[in-house]
């Protein structure tokens, strides 16, 4: 049975931000953070392919079309890691068709790859069309949504999302008044 284990790894990328991947009880804190709520290792691959994902684009400045690449050769044995070696063969497919092909749920095996995939389009769309053209696949689309846009927002940066997007938050001085806190915790 799938599970929505793709909820782990949407609520990770802050600490993207604070762990060091070498240190070994940095990569279990993300196994515990994933417990909280999902007791597999797929969980943990998922959680953990997003955080070298943010990591690699905000750190390392990898490009975004490189990003499956990087995750896929730093993850264990895992789904999640065999889903986003296959959909590294097909870089010239639509994020629609990659969803029809492979699924778009919340289930990690899908979730994850699918918005890695989606992510990596952003040197060539802008960014509220990346997220659209996600949302337009279907399935569990806030989880998938979320997911590219952590990821696509740590290489584009707070400066280059579209004001006009900032203005349709819901509570958007408090979402800038935490991001702002955020930011000066790094």
């Amino acid at each position: 049975m799938k599970s929505g284990s793709g909820t782990a790894a949407m609520r990770i990328a802050p600490l993207a931000f604070h762990l060091n991947l070498d240190d070994h009880q940095d990569r279990r804190v993300i196994r515990d953070v994933c417990r909280i709520t999902h007791h597999n290792e797929e969980a943990y691959a998922g959680a953990l392919a997003v955080v070298i994902a943010i990591r690699s684009l905000a750190f390392s400045q990898s490009a975004p079309s490189d990003v499956l690449e990087i995750v896929s050769s730093q993850l264990p044995d895992s789904r999640v890691r065999d889903r986003i070696m296959e959909l590294k063969l097909l870089p010239d497919n639509s994020v629609a068709d990659v969803a029809a092909k492979f699924g778009s749920s919340g289930y990690v095996v899908e979730s994850v790859p699918l918005a890695l995939f989606a992510a990596r389009l952003i040197e060539r769309h802008p960014f509220d069309d990346l997220l659209r053209m996600l949302i337009e696949a279907g399935g569990d689309t806030d989880t998938n949504a979320s997911m590219t846009g952590q990821v696509a927002g740590a290489w584009l940066g707070a400066a280059k999302i579209s004001s006009k997007m900032i203005e349709l938050l819901p509570k958007k001085n408090f979402v800038r008044q935490v991001s702002t806190d955020f930011a000066k915790t790094l």
